[in-house]
């Protein structure tokens, strides 16, 4: 095979944007509130290891991860389900389909995974640690058989230049919220989409976030977010953050 000038030229740019992206993705340490509609997915780009935590509705996850994920990179480390409603798990076949996931955590029954992936049911707390940071996946309620009041709520710590708790709660109801939300919490990404029964006047008593995320899709039929809630984050002086009016949201964790 001859190669001439241009060829070898367009090789070369070619070989130097791969490693100019792959040295940036090592370097990346960011979280991503993802604007997939109505549901949730929120990414951790952490260098060369990626969490996914719930999937979103559908394949919109996909464009999201794929903003964020260099194109050579096939693998995502590790996904957690909260609980199985299509809001939060319904994108996990795509996933399937274009990479390959090492981990998935989540609640019985167990989701479709390829046969190389470990599912782990989520029974206690459990805890990953990732170089500065650690997440805690734990059930919210180990008696209700609600799937939202019981559904999995994770908080993430980092250790950083700037430290930062985030709480993701999935769903669960305020009365949960008030009792689960760690009293350092930076970032609460706001429950159940915005619902009025997601967040009450008293449920950042032992906490005060400095943000809220509301993961909601545009002009969804349920009301959400409701301005019951946006009047307490108000009233609070906290930070909102929509992903049905300002898309994702990044967030830099070095």
């Amino acid at each position: 095979m001859i190669f001439n000038r241009t060829s070898i030229g367009l090789i070369c740019i070619a070989c130097i944007l791969t490693l100019s992206l792959s040295i940036q993705s090592a370097l990346s340490f960011e979280i991503i509130f993802c604007d997939v509609g109505q549901g949730a997915a929120t990414l951790l780009h952490l260098g060369t290891y990626q969490i996914l935590i719930d999937t979103g509705p559908d394949k919109r996850v996909l464009n999201c991860i794929g903003r964020h994920i260099p194109f050579f990179d096939h693998t995502i480390e590790t996904i957690i389900i909260s609980h199985n409603q299509k809001d939060h798990n319904g994108g996990l076949s795509a996933i399937n389909n274009k990479y390959k996931v090492n981990f998935v955590y989540g609640p019985l029954p167990k989701p479709m995974v390829s046969k190389d992936t470990v599912f782990v049911e989520v029974k206690n707390t459990i805890t990953l640690k990732i170089k500065n940071i650690s997440i805690l996946i734990h059930k919210a309620s180990q008696s209700s058989k609600e799937l939202n009041d019981s559904a999995n709520v994770v908080t993430i710590h980092t250790s950083n230049k700037v430290s930062h708790t985030i709480f993701l709660p999935s769903d669960i109801n305020g009365l949960e919220l008030k009792s689960l939300l760690p009293k350092n919490t930076t970032i609460l990404e706001v429950p159940h989409h915005g619902s009025k029964y997601g967040l009450y006047p008293d449920s950042l008593e032992l906490a005060h976030p400095t943000a809220a995320v509301i993961s909601v899709g545009k002009k969804n039929t349920y009301g959400h977010p409701s301005k019951e809630v946006l009047a307490i984050l108000k009233a609070e002086n906290i930070k909102i953050w929509r992903t049905d009016k300002q898309g994702e949201l990044v967030i830099d964790l070095k």
